[in-house]
C-alpha cells in the first residue's frame, strides 16, 4: 500500500500534540521554544474518506455548524486540562487555533512541501516570540469561555413559564355553543347566566354531571370544559343538549378527538404477530377500541407495543383493573398512555417557542408544503413535504428534525426541575381516592368544660365534660389498624374464592364432557357389537352368542352400565353441593327407594 507523506504545515492551524526543544539562536538572543512535530503518513482511502467528510460537512450547514460546536468544545476542554499545568504550557496551548475546513480541503488538494511560517520574522530571520502579547487573553480565555458556554445553555433552555405550564397541562376537550349570528349582542345571555340554564337543563333530563369547572369566552362562541373523565363521556355521548337559551337558538360543538387521558399501551407483543391479527383481537375484546396503531421506538426492541383509545369508560376502567389481553395465545399487558410534554407551536407559520396569536407573520402558511395560503378553497398542496424549522424535507413537527428533538430535550429538562421544585404540578383525572389515616393532630382531645352549672331541681350536679385520654386514643388507633388489615384480609379471601368458584365451574364442565364422551363411546361399541360382531359371530361360532362370556352377556353390561352412569350424573346434579356431605353410593340409594315405596 503507497503512502502519502505530508509536512505538518499542510494540515493548517490543526489540533495535535507537540513537544517542546529548547535552543539558542545563532544571534545570541535568550532561549526560545521550538516544536518538532513528526511527519503524519496517510493512505489513500484515508484521504478520499475525509475529502468524502468535507464534502459531505459543505452541502449540509447543520452538520458544518455542528462540528464547529465540537470543536470549540475539544479547544476549551483543552484550555481547562492546561490551564492546570505551568505558565509556558498554557501560553504554547492557547496559541494553537482551530482547524479550518477549507484550509484542511486545500492542503489534501495542493500538497506543497514548503513549510508554513506561523509567526513573523524579523530582520535576521530569527522568530519573534509573541508570548507578551498574548499573556493577558491566554489567562483569562478560560474564564471567558465558560462564561459564554453559559450564557448561550440559558439562552438556549429559557423557556416561558407559560411554555412550561402548557407542556405539563392535559386538560379533557372543551365543548363550544355557537349562538345565532343574527342575535344581537344585548339578547346574547352571560357565561354564568348560560352555565346555570345549561345544568338545570341536564338536571331535569336525569343528566347527572358535576358543575361545569371553566366557562369563559372564546371569541362569539362560549367555551364549557369539565375536569373529570366520567362528565366529559356523558357530555360527548348524550344528544339531550339543549337547543336554544333564552330563546337564542344555539348549536353545540363536540370535540372531534380523543383526548389521551382515554388511551391504553398493549405491550410486549411478540414481532411474529401480524398487525391485522392484533388489531382484530383488540377490537374482539375491546369492542370500543380505535386508532390502534404501533408505536415505534428509536432503538431496536425484540417486541412491538401499541396504542389505541377507547371511547367506552366502563371498557376502558374494566381493561385499566384487569391489566391484561389476550392476543394469539399470548397474556400481554395493558398500561394507560402517558403522554409526553405538549410543545408550543404557531399554527400560522408553525414555527415552534410562540402562538398563533402572538405570531408576527400575517400570512397563513400550509402545514406541509409552508407555501401562503390567501384562500383557503384555492389552495392545492404540492404534497412535499417542509419544514419550518430546519428548511428540512419533512414536516415542521417531526420527530426526526434535530430542532425539535434538541426544542423536546430543553423542555423535559426545565419541566423536571419545575415539578421538583413545585412550580408545576400535573393534572390526574382518575378520581383516585385515598384510604383513611388517622392522625392525632387531626382529633385533638376536647379538654373538660370549666364552665359553672347550674343545679337543676336541686339534683346532684353532673360533669359533662368529653376527656379522652391517650389510651383511648392508642385504643381507636389500633382498633382502625385492624379494620385496615381485616379489610385486607377479607380481600384476599374473595379473591380465592372467586379462583375456586372458577375451578369449581371448570371442573363441572369437565364432568359433563366425560359424561358425554363415555355415552357417546358406549353407544359405539353397542353398535359395533351389534352390527358387526354378532351377525360374524353367529355364522362362525353361534354358541359364544349366548354363553356366559359371549357377546349378548357383553352387550348387556355396557346397557346397565349406560343406564347406571346416566342416573348416577342426574342425581349428582340434583343433589345440593356441601362439603361436610359425603356421596352416598348408588346401591344405597336404589334401596332406600324400595325401602320408601314398600312402606
Amino acid at each position: 500500500m503507497s503512502y502519502i507523506q505530508v509536512q505538518p504545515a499542510e494540515i493548517n492551524n490543526s489540533v495535535r500534540s507537540t513537544h517542546p526543544i529548547t535552543g539558542e539562536s545563532d544571534m545570541g538572543e535568550p532561549q526560545q521554544q521550538q516544536y518538532f512535530q513528526p511527519p503524519i503518513y496517510y493512505d489513500s482511502n484515508t484521504i478520499e474518506q475525509r475529502e468524502g467528510l468535507l464534502r459531505s460537512l459543505a452541502q449540509n450547514p447543520n452538520m458544518l455548524n455542528d462540528f464547529y460546536q465540537f470543536l470549540e468544545f475539544t479547544r476549551a476542554r483543552n484550555a481547562q486540562q492546561s490551564f492546570q499545568h505551568t505558565y509556558n504550557d498554557q501560553i504554547n496551548q492557547e496559541q494553537q487555533q482551530i482547524p479550518s475546513i477549507l484550509n484542511i480541503k486545500t492542503s489534501f488538494q495542493h500538497k506543497s512541501s514548503t513549510p508554513k511560517r506561523s509567526r513573523p520574522l524579523n530582520e535576521s530571520d530569527g522568530s519573534i516570540s509573541s508570548a507578551q502579547k498574548q499573556h493577558k487573553p491566554s489567562t483569562n480565555v478560560y474564564i471567558q469561555r465558560k462564561q459564554a458556554l453559559t450564557t448561550n445553555e440559558q439562552q438556549r433552555k429559557s423557556f416561558p413559564f407559560d411554555q412550561l405550564k402548557r407542556a405539563v397541562s392535559s386538560n379533557l376537550p372543551c365543548f363550544f355553543i355557537e349562538f345565532d349570528q343574527s342575535t344581537t349582542i344585548h339578547r346574547l345571555p352571560s357565561a354564568f347566566e348560560a352555565r346555570s340554564l345549561i345544568e338545570k337543563h341536564f338536571k331535569e333530563h336525569n343528566i347527572r354531571i358535576q358543575h361545569f369547572s371553566l366557562v369563559g369566552w372564546a371569541n362569539k362562541r362560549l367555551k364549557l370544559g369539565v375536569n373529570n373523565k366520567e362528565d366529559y363521556m356523558t357530555l360527548v355521548t348524550t344528544e339531550n343538549w339543549p337547543t336554544a337559551i333564552k330563546s337564542v337558538p344555539i348549536k353545540i360543538v363536540k370535540p372531534k378527538f380523543i383526548p389521551d387521558c382515554f388511551a391504553l399501551v398493549v405491550r410486549y407483543v411478540p414481532r411474529e404477530l401480524d398487525l391485522e391479527l392484533v388489531k382484530e383481537e383488540i377490537k374482539r375484546t375491546i369492542a370500543s377500541a380505535d386508532n390502534i396503531k404501533q408505536i415505534y421506538y428509536t432503538y431496536e426492541r425484540k417486541s412491538n407495543d401499541f396504542r389505541f383509545t377507547v371511547t367506552d369508560l366502563t371498557e376502558y376502567n374494566t381493561a385499566r383493573e384487569l391489566g391484561r389481553i389476550s392476543i394469539g395465545n399470548h397474556w400481554l399487558s395493558i398500561t394507560p398512555f402517558l403522554s409526553g410534554n405538549r410543545m408550543t407551536y404557531c399554527t400560522r407559520c408553525w414555527i415552534i417557542g410562540h402562538l398563533r396569536e402572538q405570531c408576527k407573520n400575517n400570512v397563513q402558511r400550509c402545514r406541509v408544503c409552508l407555501q401562503e395560503i390567501k384562500q383557503k378553497e384555492e389552495h392545492v398542496c404540492n404534497n412535499v413535504p417542509k419544514c419550518a424549522q430546519c428548511d428540512g424535507e419533512h414536516h415542521s413537527l417531526n420527530g426526526q428534525c434535530h430542532v425539535i428533538q434538541q426544542y423536546r430535550a430543553d423542555l423535559k429538562e426545565e419541566v423536571t426541575k419545575a415539578l421538583e421544585s413545585g412550580k408545576l404540578r400535573r393534572n390526574d383525572y382518575t378520581n383516585l381516592r385515598s384510604d383513611f389515616n388517622m392522625k392525632n393532630e387531626d382529633f385533638p382531645s376536647i379538654g373538660k368544660s370549666k364552665k359553672p352549672q347550674q343545679s337543676v331541681w336541686n339534683g346532684a350536679q353532673t360533669e359533662t365534660g368529653h376527656d379522652i385520654t391517650p389510651d383511648s386514643t392508642k385504643a381507636l388507633l389500633l382498633i382502625n389498624e385492624n379494620l385496615v388489615e381485616m379489610r385486607e384480609s377479607n380481600r384476599r379471601v374473595e379473591e380465592k374464592l372467586e379462583k375456586i368458584n372458577t375451578q369449581v365451574n371448570q371442573t363441572a364442565l369437565d364432568a359433563e364432557l366425560h359424561q358425554s364422551t363415555m355415552n357417546k363411546l358406549i353407544e359405539n361399541i353397542q353398535s359395533l357389537m351389534q352390527n358387526v360382531l354378532g351377525p360374524v359371530t353367529n355364522q362362525v361360532k353361534p354358541e359364544l352368542l349366548k354363553s356366559k362370556i359371549g357377546l349378548q352377556s357383553i352387550y348387556d353390561n355396557l346397557r346397565d352400565l349406560k343406564t347406571d352412569l346416566k342416573n348416577d350424573y342426574e342425581i349428582r346434579r340434583k343433589r345440593p353441593t356441601s362439603s361436610l356431605q359425603s356421596p352416598i353410593p348408588d346401591k344405597q340409594i336404589a334401596t332406600s327407594e324400595k325401602t320408601i315405596s314398600d312402606d
